[in-house]
């Protein structure tokens, strides 16, 4: 079933929502999963319709292969750093990850040495991801409501 911009922008929203109650569930996997999954929606929404979706799960060739006209340069700017933090800590695998795998997962990319001792790991990379999120959808939302 094809999707529209409509369909994607829809879509990115409600994750999010999802997103933001599993984390106060402290389902902090799936709750970084449907985060990038929002992220990933966002940014097909604003696809350029002359390009073909061969992104696959590539948070970064999505943002890249933004209309920039319809995203605006001034979007893009913010959206740098939150795409740049997404893509370093979201997999479409996570869908696949218990909370044991995830965290070693988060060990593995050294990201989190700087985390303080005792501090949840994976609570702290979930909180990082959902925030860049929520940074995303946000500002491609209100790129989509004003154009």
């Amino acid at each position: 079933m094809p999707s529209t911009a409509d369909d994607y922008r829809n879509a990115a929203l409600e994750r999010m929502g999802d997103a933001t109650q599993l984390k106060r569930l402290e389902r902090y996997p799936l709750a970084m999963y449907a985060a990038g999954v929002a992220v990933e929606c966002m940014l097909r929404a604003f696809r350029h319709q002359d390009l073909e979706h061969q992104a696959h799960h590539d948070v970064a060739h999505h943002f890249r292969a933004c209309d920039a006209e319809r995203l605006g340069e001034r979007a893009r700017a913010k959206l740098r750093g939150p795409v740049a933090t997404v893509h370093l800590l979201w997999l479409n695998s996570f869908r696949y990850s218990h909370e044991q795998r995830l965290r070693h997962h988060l060990n593995e990319l050294k990201y989190y040495t700087r985390v303080k001792r005792g501090a949840d790991v994976l609570k702290v990379a979930c909180t990082e991801l959902m925030d860049a999120a929520l940074q995303i959808v946000t500002v491609g939302d209100e790129r989509w409501r004003n154009p």
